[in-house]
């Protein structure tokens, strides 16, 4: 509502602050997998151990994006516009994001101790409370209510920075209170150069697969926004529905990187087989309401954004172009939490690479038929390619590790959910 510019500022911002929530995101990944190894091991002064560790590393990240939040914002919207207005309300919207990320850095490690535990039922309350608390103050911060001044895209950043706060703190409370298979021993704080390694053994991969999807992003928007200022913004709303709509496939795919792993270190193979094929068909099934949705009222999903005109004779066909893959694309995301589980982050990461490559390229060479139409059609193309390529990868791992023929009693997965 503050306008298309603000939409478009977001778009060309989200590569910045996804590589913050991946790389975050990628060390609570790695932490997960080794806890929960570490449970299924029965070796609890480890799952403490390796909590403490990931707080460590939390506060590393944190760091790095401190410094980028005051000294590099201005310059990475330069670099791909020169509109003005663009570049100020970015910069105002991803400084704050970005120096104050300590709250999303606090929610994220919180909430994958509780996930690799089980607790599953606490994972879901730290990510409403953020949710909830960012819905609630947006329109308050954004546009002003009682003493509450009108702060614009500085009032957007705000709520978001506060909802992460208040899921951390939510987060740790739990923690502390709720789980107790994580003892908050001081010892477990003391850097443990071994841990540190096999943790980042899972985490710079899965961080490098993620953050392709930055690099997508950037790749997408300084195509589209060659064709059109509009067409950004439209990206953007595409992308926030399509994460919507998959939030159920990925809670299935976290939950599965930790049950996986789990079983295979307990050594329940079929188990393992199992899980792998219900989350794959609950995928499916999910991602067909995402179909409907878009194929359907693709003008009502982009009107709840306050889309103009243009923005609508762009994203309607848009959205009926890219949804009719929607499906495939689910049983993507599963299948890479799979390989993650498996001892197999590089091919999540080569789907990933494959995934970038293919979309950015087609999307180019559409581009020079001047039709931003054709362009999305570069969506189901580098859909299509990157299920091909994971199922692929898929049988390898089934024969690797699941055949029946396979008789060891525990498949030799040292750092397994890698």
């Amino acid at each position: 509502m503050i306008g298309q510019n603000a939409l478009t500022a977001i778009s060309l911002g989200a590569p910045a602050s996804s590589i913050m929530v991946e790389l975050s995101f990628g060390v609570a990944i790695g932490v997960n997998a080794l806890l929960s190894r570490k449970l299924g091991e029965k070796d609890m002064d480890g799952v403490s151990k390796a909590a403490g560790q990931g707080f460590l590393l939390m506060g590393a990240v944190y760091l790095i994006f401190l410094v980028f939040g005051i000294f590099g914002v201005r310059a990475f919207y330069g670099i791909q516009t020169d509109d003005a207005e663009i570049i100020e309300l970015g910069t105002q919207y991803t400084q704050i994001v970005m120096i104050c990320s300590f709250g999303l850095m606090l929610q994220t490690i919180t909430e994958r101790l509780l996930s690799s535990t089980g607790r599953t039922n606490g994972a879901m309350a730290v990510l409403l409370t953020g949710a909830v608390t960012n819905m609630v103050l947006d329109p308050i911060m954004i546009f002003g209510f009682a003493f509450v001044p009108a702060m614009g895209m500085g009032g957007a950043a705000t709520a978001t920075v506060v909802g992460q706060c208040a899921a951390g703190a939510v987060g740790l409370v739990l923690n502390i209170k709720k789980n107790p298979d994580v003892e908050f021993q001081a010892g477990a704080f003391v850097p443990d150069g071994g841990m540190i390694k096999e943790i980042m053994v899972i985490a710079v991969p899965t961080t490098l697969t993620y953050s392709i999807n930055s690099i997508l992003t950037f790749g997408m928007n300084q195509v589209l926004v060659g064709l059109s200022l509009a067409a950004p913004a439209v990206y953007i709303i595409y992308n926030r529905v399509r994460s919507f709509a998959a939030l159920p496939v990925w809670g299935i795919r976290n939950t599965i990187i930790s049950v996986v792993a789990y079983n295979m270190g307990a050594g329940f193979r079929d188990r393992v087989r199992k899980l792998i094929s219900l989350a794959m068909k609950a995928s499916a099934v999910i991602m067909i309401v995402g179909t409907v949705l878009y194929e359907t009222i693709p003008d009502l999903l982009l009107r709840i954004f306050s889309a103009t005109d243009e923005m609508l004779e762009i994203g309607v066909p848009a959205f009926r172009i890219i949804g009719i893959t929607l499906i495939i694309s689910g049983v993507t995301i599963m299948m890479s939490g799979v390989f993650q589980a498996m001892n197999s982050s590089s091919k999540a990461l080569a789907v990933s690479i494959v995934q970038a490559v293919t979309l950015v390229g087609s999307a180019a060479l559409l581009a020079f038929t001047g039709s931003i139409e054709a362009v999305w059609f570069s969506f189901p193309i580098s859909e299509v390619v990157i299920f091909a390529l994971s199922a692929v990868f898929l049988r390898g791992i089934y024969r690797k590790y699941l055949s029946d023929g396979n008789t060891a009693p525990n498949v030799d997965l040292k750092g397994v959910g890698v």
